[in-house]
């Protein structure tokens, strides 16, 4: 299995890397792999952090690099992501394709079978852009969008005729957003996750989903709601098999969990557990 990771430096400045989403990025690869030997890891990424991940003695960690290249017409500050989208569409077989800050505690190969996998549902109604936001209804095309969304942190698509169709169409989207000159990156879930859901409701050839974590996601409380039947595990079960950190991250740089900013990095650096590794060249948190 082809399983994916994404970094790309969109500023071209090493000040974009911090000590512990580089570490999250390691032990996210590390991990996987540990649990998936067999599974063929890709990085895609841009040359500086290439070079960065390399000065770390890390590089190695992966089976494969690939160069990105943006080709795009699509405002960076606010689709940010738009590279993992560009990655999805180009796919020419089966794969999984992870967030950065996304680990795996487990082996996933019982579940990485027909249905297409994703991290968790979100019910996302007075939260995410609906039908009559003024940029959504100029979209070319004009359809009746849910509010609820799929996570994406972690995607399996086992199918490519469905990751093209979604790539093609999310990354258009993006283009229009752009050309609106849309004000926030809630157009980015729109164009991401938002539209992998109205795909997959919308269209069972491709076949069914289900979701990692088997509670909702709830926007607008910002917090866990009740457990549904199209995922594995329930939460907080699931932090045992699936954890993705999220907006979470920002509490650890700010030394705001249990644990704390070192105790979190460290943990980390016990799971990566590479003695050479070396990011004294990263000096932000």
């Amino acid at each position: 299995m082809r399983t994916i990771w994404v970094l790309e430096n969109i500023h071209n400045d090493k000040g974009f890397y911090g000590k512990f989403n580089i570490l999250l990025l390691l032990a996210s690869v590390t991990l996987w792999k540990r649990n998936h030997p067999q599974h063929h890891t890709v990085l895609y990424c841009d040359d500086l952090t290439k070079e960065t991940l390399t000065l770390a003695n890390a590089i190695h960690l992966w089976d494969e690099i690939v160069k990105y290249e943006h080709t795009y017409k699509i405002k960076r500050d606010i689709f940010w992501a738009c590279n993992k989208v560009k990655t999805v569409f180009e796919q020419k077989e089966p794969f999984v394709i992870m967030d950065n800050d996304s680990l795996v505690f487990k082996n996933m190969d019982e579940h990485l079978k027909d249905d297409i996998l994703v991290a968790n549902l979100e019910t996302g109604k007075g939260y995410y852009p609906g039908n009559i936001d003024p940029y959504v209804k100029q979209l070319s095309n004009r359809l009746r969008w849910q509010q609820d969304s799929l996570n994406v942190s972690f995607l399996y698509f086992p199918r490519t005729d469905l990751s093209e169709f979604y790539g093609h169409w999310s990354l258009e989207m993006m283009k229009e957003f752009s050309a609106m000159n849309v004000p926030n990156s809630q157009y980015l879930i729109f164009a991401e996750q938002l539209l992998l859901r109205w795909i997959l409701d919308n269209h069972p050839e491709f076949g069914n989903y289900k979701s990692l974590i088997a509670t909702y996601w709830d926007c607008k409380k910002w917090d866990w709601a009740e457990v549904h039947d199209k995922g594995i595990w329930p939460f907080p079960e699931s932090e045992l098999y699936f954890k993705h950190y999220g907006p979470g991250k920002k509490y650890v740089i700010k030394d705001k969990t249990d644990l704390g900013y070192e105790g979190e990095c460290q943990l980390l650096l016990n799971a990566i557990n590479l003695p050479e590794l070396n990011l004294d060249h990263i000096t932000n948190k």
